[in-house]
């Protein structure tokens, strides 16, 4: 059936979201609260209690409605990246027929949580029993295994109470495996059915523990002695019992010995160079032909869309060009080896395009850019290693003139 069909893909598009995944590119996303930590972090190994409330989408062979109904939860996290809870569920369903019971389902499971990284997003995986009562059709009261299987996302924490409590969501694919006789005219293995479910999730006990504070240093009682200010003839401001030139004229710099300082030598020309993880976009000593690559300049997986933090640096390289405003750039994007030559192409030209539409909308003239992809072409370090292609993946700012 179509909506067995539906649930089938949105399980399988459950269980590959959580899985870390070879892209062109990735962000750490969290989900932070007051607190300004994530909230699987805030969690720290501790248990919880997450009471939620549920929708279930039930199977059309059930011949019911939508269920209502909830789940409370109490796990413990293990090592941030995995938690395990025991989850009681119940939920009401009408039946089509009015005037006709509602079926009713009390179900237990034990559910596994998986962390990818330290943000809000995880997947989930758990495996129950639970008891139908007045279903209808043939078989109004029966047992049956449930498994269940989804993602869900904690936002937060927020300091609602002293152990911190983060909003916690779910969408998840149940298969009941009832393996019996439902209807006159349906004999199915298994009803196929969707639950969302939006809640709570309440650590129990003493949160992570704040950084102690460092002590302040102890301050000595000093005794003050009067101290006569020796003199300085010449004004200099190197006093006469150590100036070795007594005679200086007025305003000119000076050593330490009083004696004129040498004619200062200009400074060198910095090259040109690309930035380290962290430092600011600088175009000093930049000639034509000079590049410099953006690291940290990524955008969202197989698409063109720049993620928060790639704007934070394209904001220093805007800066770095406004206050050069005799240069002219090329803005080169570069894949890794992965995919067609076509298609890496098309796509490192549009987020070459992509980064110059947000410098233009820095104020940066638009005739003083150009953009072009050269996909997979320009390699610089070995395509077969994860941290080569990390490389491969780039955005550089080529100077033109």
């Amino acid at each position: 059936m179509n909506r067995n069909k539906l649930l089938i893909a949105i399980s399988v598009g459950c269980l590959a979201i959580p899985l870390p995944a070879f892209t062109q590119d990735e962000e750490g996303s969290s989900a932070t609260g007051s607190s300004g930590l994530s909230a699987s972090v805030a969690i720290a190994d501790r248990f919880y209690v997450s009471p939620m409330a549920t929708y279930t989408l039930a199977d059309s062979d059930r011949g019911t409605k939508n269920g209502l109904g909830g789940t409370v939860a109490i796990g413990k996290q293990f090592q941030q990246r995995f938690a395990f809870e025991l989850a009681a569920h119940y939920a009401s369903f009408k039946a089509d027929a009015n005037g006709a019971d509602s079926a009713k389902l009390v179900s237990g499971a034990v559910r596994g949580l998986l962390f990818p990284t330290s943000g809000g997003l995880y997947g989930l995986a758990g495996l129950g029993y639970g008891r139908f009562k007045d279903h209808p059709g043939l078989d109004p009261d029966y047992r049956s295994i449930l498994w269940t299987v989804g993602m869900g996302y904690l936002v937060g924490p927020f300091d609602l109470v002293a152990t911190g409590v983060s909003l916690r969501a779910e969408v998840a694919f149940r298969s009941d495996m009832h393996r019996g006789e439902l209807t006159a005219d349906k004999y199915n293995n298994a009803l196929n059915e969707g639950v969302a479910s939006l809640g709570l999730l309440i650590p129990i006990g003493a949160g992570p523990a704040p950084a102690p504070l460092a002590p302040e240093p102890e301050v000595a009682s000093v005794e003050v002695v009067p101290v006569v200010a020796p003199t300085d003839t010449d004004g200099d401001g190197v006093t006469d019992d150590a100036d070795q030139c007594p005679d200086t004229p007025p305003g000119t710099a000076v050593d330490a010995t009083g004696c004129p300082l040498p004619e200062p030598t200009p400074p060198p020309v910095p090259d040109c160079q690309s930035p380290e993880n962290g430092a600011p976009v600088s175009l000093e000593g930049c000639k034509a032909g000079d590049k410099i690559v953006l690291r940290g300049v990524t955008f969202e997986f197989d698409r063109a869309n720049l993620v928060r933090n790639a704007k934070t640096i394209l904001d220093q390289a805007g800066d770095a060009l406004l206050s050069a405003q005799n240069i002219r750039v090329e803005i080169a994007g570069h894949t890794d080896a992965r995919g067609s030559d076509a298609y890496n192409s098309k796509l490192s030209n549009q987020r070459a395009q992509s980064v110059m539409n947000y410098l233009t909308e820095r104020g940066i003239a638009a005739d003083r850019m150009s953009a072009k992809g050269y996909g997979e072409s320009e390699p610089v370090a070995d395509n077969d290693t994860d941290e080569g292609r990390e490389l491969n993946r780039r955005v550089e700012l080529k100077i033109v003139e």
